[in-house]
């Protein structure tokens, strides 16, 4: 996938939707891409993630250690919160040929230094699965 492709694929995820096109090439360049096979582990059950990753194709299997799963799509993120405080998210495992990025904390905040709409999109996004997360805890 040719960096303009990846642009646009970034273009249609809410988080980066509003990032100019420097921004976004900016993200893509300081990101690794990674491409994993079937069954590939991305991290383990007890594995502490500190990085954020976008499927650019794919899909991706999160069991979470309340043994809840989730699939995570092509323009889809993992890892947007213990990017900011690293933690367990539970088994991520390929369930077929995915392509990602994979951005650590370091490069992030980076980034956000250099493109401050970014740290805002992101604050953004934490506030709603805040609100999210309160609302489902009330309910």
């Amino acid at each position: 996938m040719i960096t303009y492709e990846k642009v646009l694929v970034l273009k249609n995820i809410v988080l980066f939707e509003k990032a100019s096109e420097l921004a976004l090439s900016d993200v893509i360049q300081s990101a690794q891409e990674k491409t994993l096979k079937t069954g590939d582990i991305l991290l383990k059950s007890n594995q502490e993630n500190d990085a954020l990753y976008i499927v650019l194709a794919g899909a991706l299997e999160l069991v979470t250690p309340e043994k809840e799963v989730y699939s995570i799509l092509a323009r889809q993120m993992l890892g947007e919160t213990t990017v900011f405080a690293p933690a367990q998210l539970g088994k991520v495992v390929a369930k077929e040929k995915t392509v990602l990025l994979k951005l650590t904390s370091d490069k992030l905040y980076g980034l956000m230094a250099l493109h401050p709409s970014l740290a805002y999109a992101f604050l953004g996004n934490l506030s709603h699965q805040l609100r999210m997360a309160q609302k489902n805890e009330i309910s």
